[in-house]
């Protein structure tokens, strides 16, 4: 089977599946069994067909892509509302936990909704912010937005990439050089201030 046919036999999936397909991957993905469902490599497809073959109109899978991490953020938010650490020690995350919660109670909204883009932090981070019955209101704005932002960040990665190759330079130059220096600046916060938390965090604090 050569490169074609599998491009083939992918779009028709999509064709038929596209959109159970993003919802549940991109749920399952943000969930501790994230590791049994490909849910980025999901959205950065649809994406691709959706610019080179037409098979999704963009808008609907960033929609859907969306309410399935959002519904995952949720989830977790309710689960710890209701079960305390119960998940945590019976997932053997105490060490995520912990440092989620660091994070949390450090830096409040701001870090909650970007460490719910980090795939190591991302249930956690909800799951202790409901434990610690952080305002729900709140909660929900920062998943919202957290939710829309990683996937339309992987959607378009892979709407530009089938944007015809050949032409992935001049979509580039449109955008202007400005935004890409504001985006490699976010993301760079984003990771330094994660990595500094993480150095400063004492494993030794008991959990409550």
């Amino acid at each position: 089977m050569d490169i074609l046919q599998i491009v083939t036999i992918t779009e028709k999936i999509f064709s038929v599946w596209g959109y159970p397909l993003i919802f549940f991957g991109s749920l399952i993905e943000t969930s501790p069994l994230g590791w049994l469902v490909p849910g980025g490599a999901i959205l950065v497809v649809a994406g691709y067909f959706s610019s080179g073959f037409q098979t999704l109109p963009l808008i609907p899978i960033i929609i859907w892509g969306t309410l399935g991490t959002w519904g995952a953020f949720l989830t977790s938010y309710f689960l710890g509302s209701k079960t305390g650490y119960w998940m945590v020690e019976k997932f053997h995350q105490e060490n995520n936990a912990k440092f989620a919660k660091s994070l949390f109670l450090k830096h409040g909204g701001i870090i909650l909704t970007t460490s719910m883009l980090s795939n190591l932090t991302r249930f956690w981070v909800a799951y202790v912010a409901g434990v610690e019955k952080y305002n729900f209101l709140r909660f929900n704005l920062s998943a919202f937005i957290a939710s829309l932002s990683w996937v339309s960040l992987l959607v378009l990665l892979g709407y530009f990439t089938g944007y015809e190759m050949e032409n992935l330079k001049k979509v580039t130059e449109k955008a202007g050089v400005f935004s890409w220096i504001f985006l490699a600046i976010a993301l760079s916060v984003i990771f330094v201030t994660v990595k500094i938390e993480k150095r400063n965090h004492r494993l030794e604090e008991p959990m409550p």
